[in-house]
């Protein structure tokens, strides 16, 4: 996907953005001439200029940005000053009508001299549709390739660099003869180098140096995921045995069992079936009943309290889950939702929508623990517990108030 091979080699817009930047630019020349090109770069003839020039893939990108007029800095001084405008428009002019390189270059020189402000070497992208053989493109990615091929400091913005720029283009073109005399293509070749997309010699420093930074924030993200799983399991763990502990019969999701906390095996404290009731509904409802992260079971098979750990995942998906276990069991089902102490606000605006707050009976039925008190108080709890009613001094009402 080398932009040498996909734009200049192969890409026929390239070939008819030719003929169409001429001709609006001979349309540009003409509303200047005759004084009607507007006080702005949105519908003038300078606009229709770039439009064709950005769609040249990524070497172009952002090619407007240069002339569109900035109202607070008042550049590029194109738009408001009429004598500026005449010296862009002559310069352009002195481009489509000369056969001659030097005199080319002088019309470009006349035009630097005028230190028109804002209307820097970013014209050279124009000037290379009306002269490919003598004017190369200019962008940032250019200068970092050719810096990096040549150890020049090549800068931006300055037309004294543009002309090094060109002239040393030039002369690699000449020394390698394997590119068209078309600038275009060692453009496209330095393009390549400064965006890292082809690794040289001169280059590989910089590409090591973002792989690197790239791959750190790879494995950082990694970990953190591996984090959040961790905590998320940690969690189930402290809920499942406690809820052993005080005489419940746990229940962690299925998918859950084969995973490990500090070497114990989720499944070793889980039920490993759920209780024949609740096989008995409808599959799709016992999947999804299934797969909430904790229910606590009496001894009679009956769901006494369900919890959804969202360490970092939807917290309304949790809820929805166990919204389907209390569908068949409203009477004395308690729902916990187990979050970081990050999410308490989140949390709370959950539990006050429409769905919960139109239905007293559900919402009554609502609560939610923080991680740091369940971690806090879970030795306690399993040593002086006798039903769920251990969890009150953590629990939160919906509203945020301590159940206690």
């Amino acid at each position: 996907n080398l932009l040498y091979q996909t734009w200049f080699i192969k890409s026929e817009k390239r070939l008819r953005a030719f003929k169409r930047v001429r001709k609006y630019v001979q349309l540009f020349i003409k509303h200047v001439n005759n004084g009607t090109f507007p006080t702005d770069f949105k519908n003038s003839a300078l606009e229709d200029i770039m439009d064709v020039i950005a769609e040249q893939t990524e070497i172009f990108k952002g090619a407007k940005h240069a002339f569109m007029w900035k109202p607070k800095l008042r550049i590029p001084d194109i738009y408001e000053n009429r004598e500026n405008q005449l010296a862009f428009s002559h310069c352009l002019d002195q481009i489509l009508k000369a056969n001659q390189e030097i005199k080319m270059l002088l019309a470009v020189n006349i035009l630097t001299e005028k230190k028109i402000r804002g209307l820097g070497p970013a014209v050279a992208n124009i000037l290379y549709f009306l002269e490919p053989t003598i004017f190369p493109p200019f962008n940032t990615a250019i200068v970092n390739g050719y810096n990096y091929l040549t150890g020049s400091k090549i800068r931006l913005g300055k037309w004294e660099d543009y002309f090094k720029l060109r002239d040393g283009m030039i002369e690699l073109n000449c020394r390698g003869g394997q590119f068209s005399k078309d600038l275009g293509a060692i453009s496209a070749f330095l393009f390549d180098i400064g965006k890292l997309n082809y690794i040289v010699r001169e280059n590989e420093e910089e590409y090591i140096r973002i792989s690197e930074s790239n791959t750190q924030k790879l494995i950082k993200k990694k970990l953190e995921k591996e984090d959040s799983k961790n905590v998320h399991q940690k969690i189930q763990y402290i809920l499942a045995t406690l809820g052993n502990e005080i005489g419940y019969h746990a229940w962690i999701a299925s998918n859950d069992h084969n995973r490990m906390v500090d070497g114990n095996r989720l499944g070793d404290v889980s039920l490993p079936l759920l209780p024949e009731k609740i096989y008995q509904l409808p599959i799709s409802l016992s999947r999804t009943i299934g797969l909430i992260d904790v229910i606590w079971f009496s001894k009679n098979g009956e769901p006494v309290c369900a919890f959804e750990v969202e360490k970092s995942t939807s917290i309304i998906s949790g809820m929805n889950r166990m919204d389907d276990l209390y569908s068949i069991h409203q009477e004395n089902l308690m729902m916990y939702i187990v979050s970081p102490n990050q999410r308490e606000e989140e949390i709370r605006a959950q539990f006050n929508r429409p769905h919960y707050m139109r239905n007293q009976n559900l919402h009554d039925h609502l609560r939610y623990i923080l991680f740091t008190d369940l971690e806090k108080h879970a030795n306690f709890m399993k040593k002086f517990g006798k039903d769920f009613t251990i969890l009150a001094p953590i629990s939160h009402y919906p509203s945020g108030e301590l159940v206690r």
